[in-house]
């Protein structure tokens, strides 16, 4: 068994509702891997389920069996969202099903998908304030992604729903995730894996869906925090920019598409250099004597939908 350094090993149960299969089956996954716990070759066990399959009784045998992280398909918390994609589970059960899970010690995480029908940038940012507020320490984002073959493609096909397209789906998660860097709340991954059954011709439908949509997530709030550190200046002259060399990808943007949208609103940024004692969410902008330093998680700030 490998792991990566610094890094403890995991085993994880994803792909459905662990905690709805019968309980023998529970018993037997987690029995398998059991021995690799004790001895220090792994630090536990994570799975994923639905919200309202995680009674007390539930999460104790869970506990015994060396489950210590739950990540919870919450997708939405605007109950006509949850009632339009036939979820069986009220907004209600989300919240009092991560607080059971955080309350009874594990780590615990929301799984949301924003663009869902009905669904809208005010309620997907208000869905990430109420998990957030109800206990949960990390996110997964997947913003909606019409799949041929699902109910959601029916719909789609119907003309009685259309998912929002990069751009719309961007400018949401973008929204989300700074939610969660100002509440200091990890998003551990925005948008589906690029994996091998996606490339295949017809799959995607329609929606948000990018190999690289976490990095156009944070370029769009670094592209919103030019934007606002530009506005005082009183001269067209072009900008140097400087910035954390972690950061200096997500800046210029994919295919540098930031650096092309600033020069369309008459911002020129001619030089960009990296220094590592800026923190990895500030950036510089200089311009003679106009000297402007801003976070995108302090100096940001969006309307209140």
């Amino acid at each position: 068994m490998h792991r990566s350094p610094g890094r403890p090993a995991e085993v994880a149960f994803f792909g459905g509702s662990f905690s709805l299969l019968p309980v023998e089956t529970q018993r037997i996954l987690l029995g398998s891997v059991r021995r690799f716990i004790d001895d220090g070759q792994l630090s536990g066990v994570r799975i994923s389920t639905r919200p309202d399959a995680l009674e007390d009784e539930i999460l104790n045998f869970l506990r015994e069996h060396g489950v210590r992280t739950i990540e919870v398909g919450v997708q939405s918390l605007d109950d006509q969202v949850l009632q339009r994609c036939n979820r069986g589970h009220s907004a209600s059960d989300a919240v009092q099903g991560i607080a059971r899970v955080a309350d009874a010690g594990f780590q615990v995480g929301a799984q949301l998908l924003p663009g869902l029908p009905g669904d809208t940038l005010q309620t997907a940012v208000q869905t990430v304030h109420t998990v957030i507020d109800a206990g949960a320490q990390f996110l997964r984002i997947y913003p909606a992604v019409v799949l041929s073959g699902t109910q959601l493609a029916q719909l789609f096909q119907a003309g009685e729903y259309t998912p929002p397209d990069l751009a719309q789906g961007v400018q949401i998660c973008a929204r989300m995730l700074h939610i969660c860097l100002q509440k200091g709340i990890p998003v551990i991954r925005i948008g589906l894996q690029a994996d091998e059954s996606l490339q295949h011709e017809n799959t995607i439908l329609a929606g948000c869906w990018h190999p690289a949509l976490g990095q156009l997530v944070r370029s769009e709030l670094y592209y919103d925090l030019i934007c606002k550190l530009t506005t005082e200046s009183v001269t067209n002259e072009p900008f140097t920019l400087i910035c954390h060399p972690r950061s200096l990808s997500e800046v210029v943007g994919n295919r540098r598409h930031n650096l092309k949208r600033l020069q369309q609103q008459g911002i020129i940024i001619n030089h960009i250099s990296s220094d590592s004692s800026l923190e990895a969410a500030t950036i510089v902008l200089k311009q003679f004597t106009y000297h402007r330093i801003g976070s995108i998680i302090t100096d940001l700030y969006y309307k209140e939908c």
